[in-house]
């Protein structure tokens, strides 16, 4: 008697699928709950993901999402017990040990839950909506840079102040629809992975969209007065170059990307008078800054690795400052909003957690970056461009992104879970 095999089905992901996308959108848009439609709830609406993030690992956890691996076991084992000697021998603030906690008891695992149910029809539907606001966050940078601080377009946290930060030439540099610039920045070099892989790739998409995306980067990269934005667009340039350099017809549609960035941009400089205006703007910024002490972006990003590593040896076994490195806890603590560890991420693990716990985090960091920049490489050539090409953000934002801030938490979330979903379909179809 013949048995007729049937094939499993596919689990029903669809709701674990919108709390991921709920989780994308806020954000984004966090930034713009706090400033301009609930500014009375700022404050509460600074962990305004951390409810969908619970919800996204309780859900993945009950459909039996295989998620849990080494990196997620271990970051929750240093995270429990550093938050254990927080309460017992070192702060003793309980809001402020589990602020510092639910970065990797809550947010680190989606990143392992996206790379799980997120196919690569998921992938791309978020890569071309990010086209599609890019250009209307190009828009909205466009009157915050031209505007005066005392607009409304600039309003601060919570209705007050100003969200522009000192730039050049009296300029401010515009936070867009984040709390500031740092979201905006991260936000644009996301949305140019998308830009340089649908010219690169033969996905289907909208020409006039992508055109038109593509300029709207053009023009809002200076208009940031941010070198980060531009150093990390650039960087995401050169893994895209490196993910299609597979065959002399992938070198030369290449060539023609970059042809056609250059045209743009000796279009735009000829032609617009913004894109003049931002661009001197920036320009003055970056000699500002060179000429200061550590200016220079590239070292101060090479120093913010390596001095934090070294200055391991200094701290203590085992530290009782969890989530005082994070500005909300310093808040919480002492009632200014201010460094008491670090500004930088990973002298803020250390400082936090010890040389045990936080050179246990950093290093977990570390090897997960190397495991999913190896496991791009490796690919058939036919399937390595959006990994690489995510690798050109995601790889920085696992080892060096300021996770105690929540909008680079949120950007390296989404960036490192696209990035791990995009290798697993790969390897799925294998």
């Amino acid at each position: 008697m013949n048995t007729i095999t049937v094939p499993a089905a596919e689990p029903n992901y669809s709701s674990l699928k919108m709390a991921i996308w709920l989780y994308f959108l806020l954000w984004i848009f966090e930034g713009a709950l706090r400033k301009w439609i609930l500014p009375s709830l700022a404050t509460p609406l600074l962990v305004v993901r951390d409810p969908i993030a619970i919800y996204i690992v309780v859900r993945a956890l009950y459909l039996n999402v295989k998620f849990m691996n080494p990196y997620v076991v271990l970051g929750l084992l240093f995270t429990l017990l550093g938050l254990a000697i927080t309460l017992t021998f070192g702060h003793e603030n309980l809001f402020v040990g589990l602020y510092g906690a639910r970065i990797m008891l809550f947010h680190f695992p989606i990143i392992f839950i996206i790379g799980t149910v997120f196919t690569k029809v998921d992938v791309l539907k978020m890569g071309r909506l990010m086209l599609w606001i890019n250009i209307l966050m190009t828009l909205l940078i466009y009157f915050q840079f031209t505007s005066p601080q005392s607009a409304y377009i600039n309003i601060g946290i919570g209705g007050e102040g100003s969200a522009g930060f000192d730039g050049a030439m009296g300029y401010f540099r515009p936070s867009g629809t984040f709390s500031f610039i740092s979201g905006l920045s991260s936000f644009y070099i996301l949305s140019s992975v998308f830009v340089f892989y649908f010219w690169l790739s033969k996905e289907s998409c909208s020409h006039l969209l992508l055109l038109a995306s593509t300029i709207a980067l053009v023009i809002g990269l200076p208009l940031t007065i941010s070198r980060g934005a531009v150093v990390g667009v650039l960087l995401v340039g050169v893994f895209a170059f490196i993910g299609s350099s597979t065959s002399i017809k992938s070198i030369m549609k290449t060539v023609f990307t970059v042809v056609i960035l250059f045209g743009l941009f000796t279009i735009l400089q000829k032609t617009t008078t913004i894109f003049n205006l931002g661009t001197e703007v920036f320009m003055d910024r970056v000699d500002t800054a060179s000429s200061q002490k550590g200016g220079s972006i590239i070292l101060r990003s090479v120093e913010g690795f390596t001095d934090p590593i070294a200055d391991l040896l200094n701290q203590p076994l085992f530290a009782g400052n969890l989530g005082m490195g994070t500005n909300a806890g310093a808040k919480m603590l002492t009632g200014k909003t201010k460094y008491l560890i670090s500004e930088g991420e990973l002298g803020r693990l250390g400082g936090e957690q010890g040389l045990v716990f936080g050179g246990g985090l950093i290093a977990l960091r570390l090897f997960l970056a190397l495991a999913l920049f190896f496991k791009s490489i490796r690919l058939p050539n036919a399937s390595k461009l959006l990994p690489l090409t995510l690798c050109g953000t995601a790889l920085f934002l696992i080892t060096q992104g300021q996770w105690a801030q929540p909008s680079i938490l949120g950007c390296a979330v989404i960036a490192a879970g696209l990035l791990e979903a995009s290798i697993n379909n790969n390897l799925k179809t294998e």
